[in-house]
């Protein structure tokens, strides 16, 4: 995809400045304050300060609770666990609670056995489905490391009884404001042997690991209603329920808000960032009564082509999502029209310049039509924003401001704040103004500044914010860019009131959402998929799309 894009990788030999920073593994936060201290507007790394959180499983667990005890059932979209060894006790105690004594005759016992719970064991510090298993009983329990024990979820849904989850791409470039997309495609992971409680030692019955279910010997046989490989699309599994009859538009909905939510578990322990983003991979399970469960979220999801089904999903969504964080074709990151922006042109004749683009312009013809159609597309998206930012007075001093006040300046007092407005913005000399220090004028000045500006606060969140790089604000987030649909905010207000809002009213939003798609689906059974999206969009008030999965 990069190639394509025409950029080249980073040569440190070469002295040049890289501008795309892409690792698999987490920066540390000492790493960040120190590229923070030299990151020139156009270099990008692929993570966040301690965004990865809630992409260690046992971070997850404590996260999920805890946000379950305040919020209640709408965090019941992940199956209860526990973190070992410091829960071990808690552990035991839900076992013997859940378990019975046995009796000497071993077919009672073997009875008893199938009555009690499954559970599943999972290595907090690895990955792609290593050293998980399945256990019933406590004695059957062995672990040598920080582990995370849940309920197994016993009643998935089944295709050609073959169990399946799925793979979501989520993509944020900003937790201040909280900005979330989703892709529209995704991938069905399918087990290469059929689902059975008899056997809980079999992985390629219970895991849908690609890593581990392309090793099994079902892997190439064609498989009843999945055909052979171990992957869907989600376009392929709509097209399944379709044909099974099976309505799925509350299903994505819900998924939709469980993405929302996890987000929002941690999103007060991330630091205000730019030029940085997190790609997240979420598996979800959905079990026989078409309810959603979150099963971990992957700081690093695989991007390898195993089958077409990869091939089909990420080499567009890679695109797609470069071209969301305004990432452009051609020379690493930097804009075939103004690569030379940088450089001094005192000493650069015409005929130079000239030289210059003829050899910079010599590469492929597929590049070089694909950075026209950036450019033209881009073009537009710019042509669409100031029309609309020009269709609300109300917005014109707001951003006139956020472009004037430094980024790293912050507002001590009010008579700072006032002096500020006056003489920087309004480019009055120093020496004309004094701020009235008696208590009426202050109050007076600062109601009048209130009234102007809304209030206070908005004002210090706007200077305090900043712009990517390379113009991008997600104060403004555009709403779709290619198949990334953006999920959060559900409604881009002026000053956008998400990021002014804390948790507690972003999880507010999403239970309100999640209530209105459920009673919408009550109300209109026989409502086609539009019409339940032009519904909830008038519900909700929605500038955007409504995230689902194309068919």
């Amino acid at each position: 995809v990069c190639l394509e894009r025409g950029w080249r990788e980073f040569n440190s030999e070469t002295g040049d400045q890289w501008n795309l920073w892409w690792r698999t593994s987490g920066f540390s936060v000492n790493h960040h304050r120190n590229l923070y201290a030299w990151q020139v507007k156009r270099t990008y790394i692929n993570h966040i300060p301690k965004g990865s959180a809630i992409c260690r499983k046992d971070n997850l667990v404590r996260y999920l609770r805890c946000m379950r005890k305040v919020y209640g059932s709408i965090y019941d979209f992940s199956p209860h666990g526990y973190n070992l060894p410091l829960e071990y006790t808690k552990l035991a105690a839900e076992c013997s609670r859940n378990g019975r004594p046995f009796s000497s005759k071993s077919d009672a016992e073997d009875k008893l056995l199938e009555e009690k719970p499954i559970w599943i064991c999972k290595p907090v510090a690895q990955s792609q489905g290593r050293g998980i298993f399945l256990f019933r009983k406590l004695s059957e329990l062995s672990y040598d490391s920080n582990t995370i024990v849940q309920r197994y979820i016993e009643k998935p849904l089944l295709i050609g009884g073959y169990k399946f989850d799925l793979r979501l791409y989520v993509c944020i470039p900003s937790y201040h404001p909280v900005t979330i997309y989703m892709y529209k495609e995704g991938l069905a992971r399918f087990g290469t042997d059929k689902f059975s409680l008899n056997d809980l030692r079999n992985p390629f019955r219970h895991l849908t690991n690609c890593s581990i279910n392309k090793l099994g010997p079902g892997y190439t046989e064609m498989k009843d209603r999945i055909g052979s490989g171990c992957k869907w699309t989600l376009r392929q599994l709509r097209r399944y329920f379709q044909q099974a009859g099976i309505s799925d538009w509350l299903l994505w909905q819900r998924i939709s808000s469980l993405v929302i939510l996890t987000v929002l578990s941690h999103v007060n322990q991330i630091p205000p960032t730019v030029n940085c983003f997190e790609f997240f991979g979420f598996d979800v399970l959905i079990d026989s009564s078409l309810r959603p469960w979150l099963l971990e979220v992957n700081l690093s999801p695989a991007l390898s082509n195993d089958c077409d089904a990869d091939r089909s999903v990420k080499k567009p969504m890679l695109h797609d999502m470069f071209d969301l964080l305004g990432l452009p074709l051609y020379n690493t990151g930097l804009s075939v029209f103004d690569i030379w922006l940088d450089e001094s042109d005192e000493n650069n004749t015409e005929e130079d310049k000239v030289e210059r683009t003829k050899d910079a312009l010599t590469n492929s013809l597929p590049v070089l039509n694909a950075a026209d159609r950036w450019r033209r597309k881009h073009r537009k998206m710019s042509a669409r924003q100031v029309r609309s930012r020009s269709s609300s007075a109300a917005h014109a001093p707001i951003r006139t401001v956020s472009a004037t006040i430094p980024s790293n300046f912050r507002f001590n007092n009010f008579s700072k704040l006032l002096t500020f407005l006056i003489v920087e913005i309004i480019h009055l000399p120093k020496s004309n103004y004094n701020l009235p220090k008696n208590k009426p004028n202050y109050e007076t000045n600062k109601h009048l500044l209130t009234k102007m500006f809304q209030s206070i606060e908005d004002l210090k969140k706007i200077a305090n914010s900043k712009k990517w790089g390379n113009g991008r604000d997600w104060n403004c987030a555009t709403s779709s860019e290619g198949g990334w649909i953006r999920i959060w905010p559900i409604v881009v207000e002026p000053l956008n009131k998400s990021n002014t809002s804390n948790v507690k009213q972003m999880v507010s939003t999403v239970i309100k959402y999640t209530k209105t798609a459920k009673d919408l689906v009550k109300n209109h059974p026989t409502a086609s998929e539009c019409q339940l999206n032009e519904f909830l969009q008038q519900e909700m008030k929605m500038s955007g799309e409504i995230w689902i999965p194309p068919v």
